[in-house]
């Protein structure tokens, strides 16, 4: 792969080791036992689970797109690698677009059994989208699936691991790798 922006390539490599840097004050921020603190308390898991649990969707559904669709994976995160900008406005755009029909669809009780199951595939495929974000991320150190696959693993543990950055990059990539698959319906 070879990018046309390398300043694209350091400025997502410098992200990633901010985000490899970000944990540690909030892992210190954390009981002595490993329990969180603050308002996180209700939920009373291990601070650990929040990196595993994104990793492994990575792992397991970015996989699963690099092995059934090695061509469209590679398609949509090049997409995604050459407009990032421009996929994460239609991926922005497709989120407003379906709350907001939910929402009128919800003011009749007819139109709020055609609101729910529009959500419920929405989320499914958000997730699955999602993960051509990350794809893409992990295609900026390596060109190569198993190293791209690996890269994006580690960025989703880190980005589990954030307290509120975390969110916010996971956010971003999401809506990049949704909008590429939107771009690609639309066009």
């Amino acid at each position: 792969m070879s990018l046309r922006a390398p300043r694209l390539r350091s400025a997502a490599l410098t992200a990633l080791l901010f985000l490899a840097a970000g944990p540690a004050p909030a892992i210190a921020q954390r009981a002595p036992d490993g329990v969180r603190t603050g308002a996180e308390t209700a939920a009373r898991y291990p601070w650990y689970i929040d990196a595993i649990v994104p990793a492994a969707v990575t792992l397991v559904i970015g996989g699963l797109l690099i092995v059934v669709s090695p061509a469209g994976t590679r398609r949509r995160t090049d997409r995604a690698l050459e407009s990032p900008g421009v996929a994460f406005v239609y991926g922005l755009v497709s989120l407003i677009g379906v709350i907001g029909a939910s929402v009128l669809l919800s003011i009749t009780v007819i139109g709020l059994v055609l609101a729910i199951p529009l959500l419920l595939g929405y989320v499914i495929v958000l997730i699955v989208a999602g993960e051509l974000g990350y794809l893409a991320v992990g295609r900026l150190a390596a060109d190569a699936w198993p190293a791209a696959l690996a890269v994006a693993v580690v960025v989703a543990a880190l980005v589990g691991l954030v307290p509120i950055l975390g969110s916010l990059v996971g956010f971003v990539i999401g809506m990049i790798g949704m909008g590429t698959v939107v771009i690609e319906l639309v066009d």
